[in-house]
């Protein structure tokens, strides 16, 4: 006989239920909320700046507990390998503060064979069912020939280039939805 309170095993047709991105990111990032590309007293070739903006929500209000994760070359172009870039890996993470605010301290990037400098960066925030991927260039570089800034609506690419603030300070920030929604890639 079977248990009354013993559950039948549910059918095999039904789908897994679905989960947000976070909030668990501070668990998963690197020390002292600075990117952690940059290693030791050698650095490599480049020129190191500051990259800074804040992260919005559709209402226009900032996302005080989103987690951005950056993968670029460094200042020469070269992505960052076992063997090839031990000094520069090319990857870091940084939660966004109580304002909505982020700040990297990394490597300028360099242009590579076929696209113009960028950073590649993945999006992580509440109610995201999957993180949002982005890229960001930089307003002082000639971007024109780069296949996938080519594939964005001119009058959007605006919300993909950070603005040159100072000698070595870009900003950019991220709107999630609205007027000025950034772009978001398939990933």
């Amino acid at each position: 006989m079977r248990d009354a309170h013993a559950h039948p095993p549910a059918p095999a047709h039904l789908p897994t239920g679905t989960q947000t991105v976070g909030p668990f990111f501070h668990d998963a990032l690197l020390p002292d909320g600075d990117i952690r590309m940059l290693r030791g007293n050698d650095l490599p070739p480049g020129r190191r700046i500051r990259l800074h903006g804040q992260v919005f929500d559709g209402a226009g209000q900032p996302v005080n507990d989103a987690m951005l994760e950056f993968w670029q070359p460094d200042g020469e172009g070269h992505f960052h390998t076992q063997h090839a870039r031990p000094d520069f890996d090319g990857f870091g993470r940084v939660a966004t503060q109580e304002d909505g605010s982020f700040s990297i301290l990394t490597l300028k990037p360099g242009r590579t064979a076929a696209e113009s400098p960028h950073i590649a960066v993945h999006l992580f925030a509440r109610g995201l069912l999957h993180t949002l991927a982005t890229r960001f260039y930089f307003d002082d570089e000639d971007n024109d020939g780069d296949p996938v800034l080519a594939e964005v609506p001119v009058e959007r690419r605006a919300t993909l280039l950070a603005r040159h603030d100072d000698t070595d300070v870009y900003r950019i920030d991220i709107h999630l939805q609205g007027a000025q929604e950034t772009v978001f890639f398939e990933h």
